[in-house]
Formats: structure tokens, C-alpha cells, sequence
């Protein structure tokens, strides 16, 4: 499932990935990330904040997407992601994880 996770504070105030997430590091924004979580009964937080492909989009969509440069020609600091392109994304992201369904 595809979930919106933060990273976990050590003892030693060192922070790591957290164990039910499998696959992570995607569109950070505000020390949140997206990731996918285990499928396997590995434990997984109640109030973690999972999404389907609709709020993965509005995500996107509310903390702006850069979109990174295609061709010399383009800014290479990165643009703001139109919707097309966000949508884009978003079902690239989903593909790319071989989702049928994502809830």
C-alpha cells in the first residue's frame, strides 16, 4: 500500500526509515515522505496515513511538484508540475510499484 510516512528518531537522536516501509523516499515535503508500506503482517501504525491514487494526486498537487528539467533548455532548478503532469506521475508512481488497486 502506498503511504505517507515520517522518518523514526533513534535513541541516539539519529533517524532511520521505519521497519514497515519496504520501499520509500518519494516526493518529500515537510519531513514526510511517500512509501510503500509492507503487505506481509509486519506491524504498521494505525494513524498511518495511507493513500489511494486520488490522494496521491491531491498530495502532489498541494505541496507542489517540481517538475525537473527535460532538455538544456529548460530552468535547472525545476518548475512547478502542471496537473497533467502531476496526474502523470502519480500513475507512473503507481505503475512503476505494480498496484492493481491502492488503498
Amino acid at each position: 500500500m502506498i503511504v505517507e510516512y515520517k522518518m523514526h528518531r533513534l535513541k541516539d537522536g539519529r533517524t532511520c526509515v521505519p521497519t514497515f516501509i519496504v520501499n520509500g523516499g518519494y516526493f518529500p515535503v515537510d519531513k514526510k515522505w511517500i512509501g510503500i508500506a509492507a503487505d506481509d503482517g509486519t506491524y504498521i501504525p494505525e494513524t498511518l496515513v495511507v493513500l489511494d491514487r486520488a490522494a496521491l494526486i491531491t498530495r502532489m498537487t498541494n505541496f507542489p511538484l517540481k517538475w525537473h528539467p527535460t532538455s538544456p533548455d529548460d530552468d535547472p532548478r525545476g518548475r512547478l508540475a502542471t496537473t497533467e503532469e502531476i496526474i502523470w506521475e502519480a500513475d507512473n508512481f503507481i505503475s512503476k510499484h505494480d498496484f492493481g488497486r491502492t488503498t
